[in-house]
């Protein structure tokens, strides 16, 4: 189970899936509470924004077809303590304010299970008192639904009055492009965690870890859950080189936000040395970057595609006779904009010049990585490399978290791009 900290740490990025400017289809009861089935619909546009600090989201929503010069206002701030949210609703005609002493009306509290968030409140109608429910729907990274609810007593049936279907502006996808680095030193790491702990390392990688590494220089090439062992976590970074490397890594495992939050990470971490140094096998032999998008916020790019990493340990380092075969045996080279995507790696042979981060130095691979229609079956290559294996190859499928860069459609694909 999350930790209470560590939850909220994840918890303050629920909202940023909104971010951005969107379109809605809007249902409103024309009367609340009264037996009503009188439904106006109408279109409206929203602009969401996160404020600096982090902590308060903001958006505006105008339906000038319903009722021109309306503003309504939506103001959500996320307590860091209890990972929980206020939500105030507001309109430039004067609701959400109390006239008399100018303070904010009560807000709906609560917060987000899976793509699910759920936000309760007291409220007055025609100076009665009521409940007022707030839920949210995430729906992939451009679809969300927003319904609210009231009940008159007390939560045990309730009436809903009010729904938003809300798509995402075609020129609005919230997507990040890599740093344009073209790997030629691959870590591959896979980590052991204690039963139950991968949401909480997934929570802190995707939300933490991600643009202060490549802020270094490196490129977090994507994170995975291991779909066939559910207290696995993978995870591939890429180097220009390995002199790049070493000050990428001292950079910032020396860094603050390390510093914040290695503690967190470390705790959910049985085994995190088992990690292996690869290069290219060939030239142009590692994954195409170009074209990968990554998502800004915690939001579930889809669809995802699993990743396949297959491993074939080596009785010896991959002689030229072997990789000439490998590159005989590929597929011919797949547009990146059609979501499959395969490289080739072979043991580096440079000694780790990061010592604080182990390797292991006692293995020689080859390690195929592909996802989309290039991860399809290895049968007759597992045959045709069986000759230079020193063991059975290990297979790794893998589900990419909603922040990877592998594993979802690259731009000009059929998810989302700029």
């Amino acid at each position: 189970m999350q930790s209470t900290t560590t939850r909220a740490a994840g918890a303050c990025n629920d909202f940023d899936f909104m971010l951005g400017r969107w379109h809605s289809r809007q249902r409103r009861l024309r009367a609340r509470l009264q037996g009503c089935t009188d439904w106006e619909v109408f279109d409206a546009q929203t602009q969401a924004q996160r404020l600096p600090g982090g902590l308060v989201h903001f958006d505006t929503l105008v339906a000038e077809t319903r009722r021109p010069g309306w503003v309504g206002m939506t103001l959500r701030c996320f307590h860091p303590a209890t990972g929980r949210w206020s939500i105030h609703w507001l309109t430039n005609d004067g609701t959400g304010l109390d006239a008399d002493s100018g303070r904010l009306a009560p807000p709906v509290v609560g917060g987000f299970h899976g793509d699910e968030g759920l936000f309760e409140g007291e409220d007055l109608l025609d100076g009665r008192p009521i409940r007022v429910r707030f839920t949210w729907r995430r729906q992939g990274p451009d679809r969300a639904r927003w319904e609210q609810a009231f009940s008159a007593d007390g939560g045990r049936s309730w009436e809903l009055n009010w729904t938003m279907d809300f798509e995402r502006l075609a020129d609005q996808a919230v997507v990040l492009p890599l740093p344009p680095i073209e790997p030629q030193v691959l870590e591959l790491r896979r980590y052991t965690l204690y039963p139950g702990q991968r949401e909480t390392l997934v929570d802190l990688f995707d939300t933490h870890f991600v643009e202060p590494q490549e802020a270094q220089g490196m490129v977090v090439m994507g994170q995975f859950r291991d779909l066939d062992a559910p207290d696995r976590f993978v995870w591939l970074r890429g180097f220009a080189d390995m002199a790049t490397r070493a000050a990428a890594l001292a950079g910032f495992y020396d860094g603050p936000v390390w510093q914040q939050h290695r503690q967190a990470a470390n705790a959910t971490m049985v085994d995190s040395d088992d990690v292996l140094l690869l290069r290219p096998a060939w030239p142009g032999a590692g994954l195409p970057l170009a074209g990968l998008r990554r998502a800004a916020g915690a939001v579930r790019m889809a669809p995802p595609q699993p990743v396949h990493i297959r491993l074939y340990p080596l009785r010896a380092p991959a002689s030229a006779e072997l990789l000439a075969l490998c590159r005989a045996a590929s597929q011919p080279p797949l547009e990146v904009g059609s979501g499959a995507l395969t490289g080739w790696y072979v043991t580096e042979p440079a000694a780790n010049n990061f010592p604080r981060l182990p390797v292991r130095q006692d293995l020689q691979v080859l390690v195929r990585v592909s996802s989309g229609p290039a991860a399809a079956g290895t049968g007759p290559l597992d045959a045709l490399l069986a000759p230079w294996s020193a063991a059975p190859p290990l297979q790794h499928r893998l589900m990419p978290t909603a922040r990877s860069a592998l594993g979802h459609a690259p731009a000009g694909g059929c998810g989302p791009g700029v």
